[in-house]
């Protein structure tokens, strides 16, 4: 009778050090590196040379042998839900694996596998923080030197300037709003009389319609000129990097768009009663 418990026991000890084997060798597998293709989300202190330090960033990374498929700047990754699944779907389709997260206002670099990116929750895998934090991943880079897997590198950063969504008519002229429901997501202190109706995010707008709601409020955020590449925004600057608050009143049936802005007004309540009032 010993001797068969001590066999059931080396046999679970043997059973557990393979499986704790092929985790680690799953995990070794799985385990994302800069060399692998990433992406690179960039915040920069200085807007107004953005295109210089993105030239020298790109240099630096490359250098380094970070594979950098595209940049795209930090305000633009949650414009809307529908630019970020056409986001994810991009960089599904363009094999990336990496996305590197460079703060220069923080100094922080923070490497997130895609799956996590994907899956809304962004852990981070690595941090490096603190001054000089390009030489800090210099040195967290050459810990675990690996094989380049591009050839050549693009000479040029390339930045997602914009993304293709669904198609849509614009309303050129702001409807009469008087009696109408008016679904919002969130709840703001205004007039009631504006018939305004706090209700769930949908993506599908016929639950809206199907209960009497005519027209739903959202509102974009990101740089001008994400903003007017993606959604064809009349007044807004094509080459600027500034960030800016834009109302999107949408009819539920139709899908079709009116798009209202006010450069100086970067908060949603003010910019929705300032919109309302109008």
């Amino acid at each position: 009778m010993l001797v068969s418990i001590s066999h059931i026991k080396k046999s679970t000890l043997v059973f557990l050090l393979l499986f704790l084997l092929n985790l680690a060798f799953v995990n070794a597998q799985t385990d994302p590196s800069p060399q692998d293709k990433t992406l690179v989300v960039y915040n920069f202190k200085n807007k107004g040379n953005e295109k210089q330090s993105l030239f020298e960033l790109h240099n630096k990374l490359t250098s380094l042998g970070v594979d950098v498929v595209n940049y795209v700047d930090s305000l633009n990754l949650k414009v809307s839900l529908e630019v970020e699944l056409k986001l994810f779907k991009y960089i599904q389709s363009r094999e990336i694996k990496n996305i590197l997260f460079y703060n220069e206002t923080k100094q922080e670099i923070n490497l997130v596998n895609v799956s996590s990116f994907i899956s809304k929750n962004p852990l981070p895998y690595k941090t490096i923080k603190g001054d000089s934090v390009l030489n800090k991943f210099k040195h967290t880079l050459s810990i675990k030197p690996r094989t380049q897997k591009t050839f050549l590198y693009s000479p040029q950063p390339e930045v997602i300037e914009k993304v293709t969504i669904n198609p849509f008519n614009k309303i050129l002229l702001k409807p009469n709003l008087k009696n109408q429901k008016i679904g919002v997501t969130s709840q703001f202190n205004l007039d009631q009389s504006f018939g305004l109706v706090l209700v769930e995010a949908r993506e599908d707008y016929r639950f809206y319609y199907s209960n009497g709601i005519n027209y739903f409020i959202g509102f974009l955020k990101g740089t001008e000129s994400f903003l007017k590449k993606t959604y064809s925004i009349d007044g807004l600057e094509p080459n600027s990097n500034k960030e800016i608050l834009v109302l999107v009143l949408e009819h539920t049936a139709t899908r079709n768009k009116l798009f209202y802005f006010n450069k100086k007004t970067t908060s949603k309540k003010n910019l929705l009663d300032d919109f309302l009032s109008n």
